[in-house]
């Protein structure tokens, strides 16, 4: 995708100057257009607003000094360079102090010095831009926040609803691969959460999250956790950030942003990544437990480390693993509710009896549940979640 080129604005009453400044940044990749005076160049950048602004000072008429206080005023984001040889040091600081980024003086003896101001200053302009974009939508998202929450507390009925239309279609197939999810919760609401979805034409991504506690605040976290998870699917669609598919990083951010939120709440969470060209899959985990269980229809086993939970400390750091996934295979994920409604009395035990079950039965979220004697336990002690990935011909 070709990147369209910064557009510049450069007002002199030099038109000697002009030619040269447009020549040079012309041949370096620039879009230039030119005014020969103050209230011009004024005109200009209200009908159609450049990337960056070039001012002389010493202008007749609307010198540069009014042209800095009325653009800034008017375009408070839009960079704009004084380039002027006239008034020395005090000039330099009136205009800095009026708006301007930056102050070149003239004649410009180094065409370079000049290109470097331009780019330091598209540069701080553009992280300006993308912060202001950011805050924008987190406000947004703040708002939606609020609204949910707010319709959570009302009607605890309407909540469930909500949240369980946040939850993705169930028995879902990518290409070859089925996606099938249950959740059964201890209250009206859940703290646990589960989504897959496609991040673009070559991986899928998904993942299972265990907020902390129960009941409403813990269920307002999954919808935080929806939230952040399709803002950082976004930005991959807008070529803006690839963060979405590297699960470390992705686990890191959700931290940040969950412990930055100071609820008192953390989440246990695994995020994988599967690329379907090759059958790869790359994960992270945020102390997700017990651990997922990767069957290839012939030996079941854990997969995953030990690790620190999502929001709970801000030093926390998470590692990328990656596998080979088998031709044929299936995948369970179980959020640690399960653990309390198993009769074993040791955790070792808890672990081999789900191992064996895996490799004892049709994996279906059916029989899942029967065999784990979850359409027995009411009310649980814990919510349960299940996914099941299942890679079919």
């Amino acid at each position: 995708m070709s990147v369209k080129p910064s557009r510049i604005l450069t007002i002199d009453d030099e038109l000697l100057v002009r030619e040269i400044l447009t020549a040079y940044l012309e041949d370096s990749g620039y879009e230039v257009s030119e005014a020969g005076d103050g209230q011009t160049g004024i005109e200009m950048i209200r009908r159609e607003p450049p990337d960056l602004v070039l001012c002389d000072l010493r202008m007749p008429g609307v010198d540069g000094l009014q042209v800095l206080a009325t653009v800034t005023r008017e375009f408070p984001e839009l960079p704009i360079l004084v380039v002027s040889g006239m008034g020395g040091i005090s000039d330099a600081i009136q205009a800095l102090k009026l708006g301007a980024w930056d102050y070149v003086t003239k004649p410009i003896e180094d065409m370079m010095v000049l290109e470097h101001a331009i780019d330091h200053a598209l540069e701080r302009a553009r992280l300006r831009r993308e912060n202001r974009e950011h805050r924008e939508h987190l406000e947004t998202i703040n708002e939606q926040l609020q609204q949910t929450v707010r319709q959570l507390r009302e009607d605890e009925s309407a909540a469930r609803r909500i949240q369980f239309q946040l939850l993705p279609e169930n028995d879902k197939v990518y290409r070859h691969y089925r996606f099938s999810r249950h959740l059964l919760t201890s209250q009206y609401l859940s703290g646990d959460f589960v989504d897959y979805f496609a991040i673009d034409g070559d991986h899928l991504g998904f993942y299972i999250a265990d907020v902390s506690g129960h009941g409403v605040s813990s269920a307002f976290v999954t919808v935080m956790l929806k939230s952040y998870m399709g803002r950082y699917r976004e930005l991959h669609r807008q070529n803006r950030d690839r963060g979405i598919l590297n699960p470390a990083e992705t686990l890191s951010r959700l931290n940040r942003e969950i412990f930055s939120c100071h609820m008192d709440k953390y989440l246990t969470m695994f995020y994988g990544v599967i690329d379907w060209s090759n059958n790869h899959l790359r994960y992270s985990s945020g102390g997700q437990f017990p651990f997922p269980i990767l069957f290839d229809g012939e030996r079941a086993s854990y997969i995953g480390k030990k690790s620190l939970p999502i929001g709970l400390f801000d030093f926390a750091h998470f590692q990328n693993e990656s596998l080979r996934l088998p031709p044929r295979f299936a995948m369970i994920l179980i959020s640690d509710g399960i653990l309390e409604t198993l009769p074993q009395t040791s955790l070792r035990d808890k672990q081999a009896f789900l191992l064996k079950m895996t490799g004892s039965i049709e994996l279906t979220v059916e029989n899942l549940i029967q065999e784990l004697a979850l359409d027995q336990a009411d009310p649980l002690p814990d919510d349960v979640t299940l996914l099941l990935i299942r890679r079919v011909d």
